[in-house]
This record gives C-alpha cells, sequence and structure tokens, in this order.
C-alpha cells in the first residue's frame, strides 16, 4: 500500500511537470507580429504607388527584402526577429516613399525655376524698345 502511494506521488509530480513544461511552452511563443507585417506590406506598397523604385529603389529594395525574412522568421516562429524585421521594413519603405517625394518636389523645383527665368527674360525682351 506504501508503494502505491509512492508510485502514485510520483505520477501526479510527472503529469504536473508535465502540464508545466506545456504551459511554459505554450507561453514562451509570443503571437505572430501580423499587424507589423501588414503594415510594412502597406508601406511598401505605398511606396511603390509612389514610383519609389525609379527614385529610392535601394530603399525600397531593402524594405522588400527584410519583408522576406520577417516572413521567414515567422515560419520558423521566431516571432521577436518577425517583429523587428517588419518594423525595419515598414521604416525602409517609409524612408524609400520620403527620399520619394523629395525628388518629386526637386524637379519641380527645377521646373518652376526654369520657367520663371524664361519669363523674366521674355519681359526683358518685351520691354526693350524695337
Amino acid at each position: 500500500m506504501n508503494q502505491t502511494r509512492k508510485v502514485g506521488r510520483a505520477l501526479i509530480t510527472a503529469g504536473l511537470a508535465a502540464i508545466l513544461m506545456l504551459v511554459g511552452a505554450c507561453a514562451s511563443t509570443p503571437p505572430a507580429p501580423e499587424s507589423a507585417l501588414d503594415a510594412a506590406r502597406v508601406a511598401i506598397s505605398n511606396a511603390e504607388k509612389a514610383d519609389a523604385g525609379r527614385f529610392a529603389g535601394a530603399e525600397l529594395g531593402e524594405a522588400r527584402d527584410k519583408l522576406a525574412l520577417a516572413d521567414t522568421a515567422t515560419r520558423d516562429e521566431n516571432m521577436v526577429v518577425a517583429a523587428r524585421l517588419a518594423r525595419e521594413s515598414q521604416v525602409q519603405a517609409e524612408l524609400a516613399s520620403a527620399r520619394t517625394a523629395a525628388a518629386k518636389a526637386a524637379s519641380v523645383n527645377e521646373e518652376m525655376g526654369r520657367g520663371a527665368d524664361a519669363l523674366a527674360e521674355e519681359m526683358q525682351r518685351a520691354g526693350e524698345p524695337k
């Protein structure tokens, strides 16, 4: 009878240890960073629509690469790394968009400068006696 109690206690102890290990394993894997991945995808899409491939191709390429790495990390259940890479991808895509906007603004500024110069020349010619 004493032997039966020892076996029963051992089984209960083993069962509790197994439950604690399962709970610990579940608690150690954070959820997939879906919102960070989605935000990175949206930022890349916005950059592509803004023609960032033409004006900031390196930054856009890096954003795509980091998103691919984040997807791989998610599949490998390395959620902390996946979240970091997704955020980095989003930042790179936003940088590509900002550089694209700056390049487009500079182009418009140059065009306006040329137009102003042409107008000044025309006004100068119009003011000269014939």
